[in-house]
């Protein structure tokens, strides 16, 4: 199954120069050289037998002494050099000034993690390294008050639906952009008898995609809002690179800050 997806990601969601993103310059890069709230880290992991990039970004005034609510942002598939695609979504998705917009704006101050997925889709070996070890790190770090959302894009789409639907107890809202979709999806949804314990999901595609499977994405989608899952399904102007997923992200943050709430 892996491999056939491989095939069909072949445009790159990190790295491809298709378009030309012009990123507004984040002001507290112009303050500060050394951005505190941004964190580029390492974790030596026993589950993936090597040494885990992961970044994260934490909402301005930020404070030791309280908790926040976490959500994890999944980057595409990648090929080539995969030793930093946790930055993805800085370098290319500009996410520290979207977020930075967000919580500025009234949103909902959050910890952003940026795990660097390699070629996993966020399964197998991956799910003990997010769950054993990552997650529980972060967490007791930087003060995660139990509360967190995932969301990602192609690749890391894919990753969103597969973790949400197995492990709905552990996430308040689920955000696909652009999501591959294989496998037995359905499955994951029968296998809860309480339907009730799954978060709400948003499913984000471009109708110029060309590169994952739109019609899948859907007859997911309906299959399970006939379960009774609470489950938007978004289909606009757009193609498989980041100025689409850029368009994305701050609709992410808000239905994320929304599940925080409740």
């Amino acid at each position: 199954m892996f491999a056939l997806a491989l095939g069909v990601l072949t445009l790159s969601a990190c790295g491809d120069e298709k378009e030309e993103v012009n990123e507004p310059i984040d002001i507290l890069d112009l303050l500060n050289k050394e951005d505190k709230l941004y964190k580029d880290l390492v974790l030596s992991s026993k589950a993936m037998s090597r040494k885990m990039t992961y970044s994260v970004w934490l909402p301005q005034g930020y404070d030791t002494s309280k908790e926040y609510p976490f959500l994890y942002l999944l980057h595409g598939y990648e090929q080539g050099d995969q030793s930093h695609l946790d930055r993805c979504w800085v370098e290319k998705g500009n996410a520290r000034q979207i977020a930075h917009d967000y919580v500025g704006g009234g949103g909902v101050p959050m910890v952003i993690v940026m795990p660097n997925g390699l070629s996993s889709f966020y399964s197998g070996s991956y799910e003990s390294y997010l769950y054993d070890e990552l997650i529980p790190t972060v967490e007791k770090s930087f003060k995660g008050n139990g509360k967190r959302a995932i969301a990602g894009l192609s690749m890391g789409g894919y990753g969103t639906w597969y973790n949400a639907l197995k492990y709905p107890e552990k996430y308040t809202y689920a955000y696909a952009m652009s999501p591959a979709v294989f496998g037995d999806m359905n499955g994951l949804v029968d296998a809860r008898a309480d339907k009730s314990v799954f978060p709400g999901f948003t499913i984000e595609v471009g109708n110029q995609d060309t590169t994952v499977d739109n019609a899948a994405s859907m007859k997911l989608a309906d299959y399970m809002k006939k379960q009774g899952l609470s489950v938007e399904f978004i289909a606009r102007d757009g193609i498989h690179y980041w100025t689409f997923w850029q368009e994305c992200l701050p609709k992410a943050l808000n239905k994320a800050g929304e599940s925080f709430t409740k």
